[in-house]
């Protein structure tokens, strides 16, 4: 099954999808595309988080979207003659299904469901970069982390019946700074606030949420 929206597509539109595309693997730190390539084909990602960023001032990195399973990147290949206008960074090992323009024309012809489930999952993303924004501008870093932390807790799997969920090995600080739009220095500093709250245990390169109910309520009030 396909992840995200596309999981809902009828058997038939599923196999049309998976027919009109490639499947592309990238290891943790590899780059699925440039911002100066031409945008000739959309991602859909099967597997695995990517991390969408341009350079700033003095070659700063700004991370504008961290997208997991089930997104769509590289939608500015929908309009013909684009650029990808940002870099798009594995931030795991990842898996994506790339269909190229051509293909994906096709695809809006014969099986409506196939376009729907495109508007769908961009609209998602769409208000997700709204939510993204509203967060940077409203929400202390601590308030973003633990939402973070419960989000790819959601993502990754169920919590046991003690409260506890180790999240993904290869998470790490400065993954976790891309997501809130923070530094690593800072991630590194709340985590232990974290620890010391109950919240969470810090491993070798491994989280361990401990408390859900208390991360919840870290996302509503910052720490003090």
């Amino acid at each position: 099954m396909l992840p995200g929206t596309f999981g809902n597509l009828p058997a038939d539109a599923t196999s049309h999808l998976l027919s009109a595309g490639r499947t592309a693997r990238h290891a943790r730190g590899e780059l699925l595309f440039h911002p100066d390539d031409p945008a000739e084909a959309l991602y859909l990602l099967l597997r695995g988080s990517v991390r969408l960023y341009r350079l700033g001032t003095g070659a700063r990195e700004v991370t504008l979207d961290v997208h997991g399973s089930g997104a769509l990147l590289g939608v500015s290949a929908l309009t013909a003659g684009q650029q990808y206008g940002m870099y798009a960074e594995a931030m795991d090992d990842t898996e994506a299904l790339v269909i190229g323009q051509e293909a994906l024309s096709r695809l809006n012809k014969t099986s409506p469901a196939i376009g729907v489930a495109l508007t769908e999952q961009i609209n998602q993303q769409t208000r997700g970069v709204q939510e993204r924004l509203a967060g940077l501008v409203f929400l202390e870093v601590s308030q973003r982390l633990a939402l973070a932390l419960l989000t790819l807790a959601e993502r990754e799997g169920e919590w046991t019946e003690s409260g506890t969920l180790a999240l993904r090995e290869r998470v790490s600080h400065q993954d976790l700074a891309h997501v809130v739009g923070s530094t690593r220095e800072t991630i590194t500093k709340l985590l232990g606030d974290f620890r010391q709250r109950g919240l969470l245990d810090l491993g070798y390169r491994r989280i361990i949420l401990t408390d859900r109910e208390g991360l919840q309520k870290a996302t509503r009030e910052p720490l003090r």
